[in-house]
């Protein structure tokens, strides 16, 4: 008999914040059991620090360079071979729930179903402010990284209202029979920005966090030139008190699902798995950055959890994972076709045995902005306890750190070891380079400007945002003149340059 198989997918979790993960402050009780009842994966990295890339890396199981996703604007082709098109061609039924940053009716990427609409704006047709479904405009901010900063409290918000949405549709989903074997995915928006959180939780954390790790004169180099550093105590406690309080909310959800889930499964008499992931995670204050876009740790390390028959139990994976881990992982535990890509089934090593990949290097990308408009091609490096990162352009500028003995990430010590550095770049040097991957991003800059003009998407994939969304009297905000992030201002400036005349 087939396993059914879900897999929760949040936006914008840090591994960090979470109990079982050593936390002591925030609350997760719900991803504390399930991890306590399966394996997990304490080093899984994600492919990209940026949601879109993120996910297309995920289902394609290619890196952003390779499968030409390499910033928020972008979107797979939809004939390209997902690992959900393995698991429909081996009999499951793929249903998709909620987030996944698809665009468009041709935009399902091998899943058979949608059951909830998603969230992500439609790019292709500009982005403005957030309007309700009777038409009228919200004054909700705090959709990037400049702007996390500028809308903060206790209350409701979009991201709130529509994973209160999407878990509702995956547990009316759960409650139902269905003959097919089922690969459901949930994806939902929490944790991410911006940070408001229902307020007995924002409360709850007002007074708990610490904001000792926030520091604005952190240097980050020139690839973070012009980055947000929030100083101002009162914004920055109040950011991460709301999102700790995002943080349990979402465990909330978890639970809820992973419950309905067993129940399913109990009714059915069927075998399952629950796997629990997130695309990247928030820096949240952390050297005084917001958001992601960054390869420091509270950005890049993620929640792996696989939990359900067959699966060990209070198992540990120490070794450097990937998300783009978590397609073969899912068609080699089903029996399904695993596609060539840049990732590797976990499978061997969730078998009861002691299995190790000591000598994995895991890879994570990002195509970025910089201050001065130019762009660039960042790699990360994550081996042993090892972790290297450079951007292409800057290479005088690349960082080296011990995790184990500095997992602040305060102490570049790339001089001390050059010959580890060299290394672990090499191995990145061996993914395309950066004027490979400009050659596509040119390509898919001028495809943009068309599609930007044409209205083509489906209202019924989308969520709207609810009438009756109670918005924040007066939202918390940086005292600081801040405007869109950097990468928005060049991307914006560069669609909407003419064809002809260059204006």
């Amino acid at each position: 008999m087939k396993k059914d198989i879900l897999l929760y997918m949040s936006d914008q979790h840090s591994y960090r914040l979470q109990g079982y993960a050593g936390d002591t402050t925030v609350r997760t009780p719900n991803l504390d059991r399930i991890a306590s009842s399966g394996t997990i994966m304490t080093r899984a990295m994600t492919a990209c620090p940026l949601c879109v890339p993120a996910r297309a890396a995920m289902i394609s199981g290619q890196l952003p360079s390779n499968n030409g996703v390499l910033f928020n604007f972008n979107s797979l082709h939809s004939d390209k071979a997902t690992f959900l098109h393995s698991l429909n061609a081996f009999g499951y039924d793929t249903v998709l729930c909620g987030r996944m940053h698809f665009v468009g009716p041709d935009q399902r990427h091998g899943y058979s179903k949608r059951i909830a609409g998603d969230r992500t704006p439609v790019f292709h047709n500009g982005v403005g402010p957030l309007v309700r479904s009777d038409g009228t405009k919200s004054k909700v901010t705090g959709f990037d990284e400049n702007g996390s900063v500028k809308y903060i409290g206790a209350g409701d918000s979009p991201v709130l209202a529509y994973d209160r949405y999407v878990v509702e549709n995956a547990l009316k989903y759960l409650a139902e029979d269905h003959e097919e074997p089922q690969f459901i995915t949930v994806g939902t928006y929490g944790p991410h920005f911006p940070y408001v959180a229902p307020k007995e939780l924002y409360e709850y954390y007002y007074e708990k966090v610490s904001i000792e790790d926030i520091d604005e004169n952190f240097n980050g180099g020139k690839a973070l030139e012009g980055k947000l550093q929030e100083s101002d105590p009162e914004v920055a406690r109040a950011a991460r008190a709301a999102y700790y309080g995002l943080v349990e909310q979402q465990d909330r959800h978890i639970g809820q699902v992973y419950d309905a889930f067993r129940t399913y499964l109990e009714r059915t008499g069927r075998e399952g798995i629950f796997i629990y992931i997130s695309d990247h995670g928030d820096m949240n204050g952390t050297h005084g950055y917001y958001g992601k876009q960054v390869f420091y740790d509270p950005a890049v390390h993620i929640p792996f959890i696989i939990t359900g028959d067959g699966i060990p139990k209070g198992r540990k994976i120490e070794n450097p994972v990937s998300l783009l881990d978590v397609g073969p992982t899912i068609c080699d535990i089903a029996g399904a076709t695993i596609l060539a890509g840049d990732g590797k089934s976990l499978a061997p090593q969730l078998k009861e045995q002691e299995l190790t990949d000591d000598g994995r290097m895991v890879i994570s990308e990002l195509y970025t902005y910089l201050a001065d408009g130019n762009t660039s091609l960042g790699r990360m490096v994550q081996w042993k306890n090892w972790k290297w990162f450079a951007y292409s352009g800057l290479e005088g500028d690349a960082r080296l750190y011990n995790m184990d003995a500095d997992p602040g990430e305060l102490s570049n010590v790339i001089e001390q070891y050059p010959q580890i550095a060299a290394y672990l770049q090499s191995h990145a040097s061996q993914y395309k380079s950066y004027d490979e991957v400009m050659i596509h991003e040119c390509w898919v800059m001028e495809q943009l400007k068309i599609l930007m003009q044409c209205h083509y998407d489906d209202p019924q994939e989308r969520w709207q945002c609810p009438n009756d969304l109670e918005e924040l009297e007066e939202p918390i905000c940086t005292r600081k003149n801040v405007g869109p992030t950097e990468w928005v201002i060049q991307m914006f400036k560069k669609l909407r340059e003419d064809n002809n005349d260059g204006k």
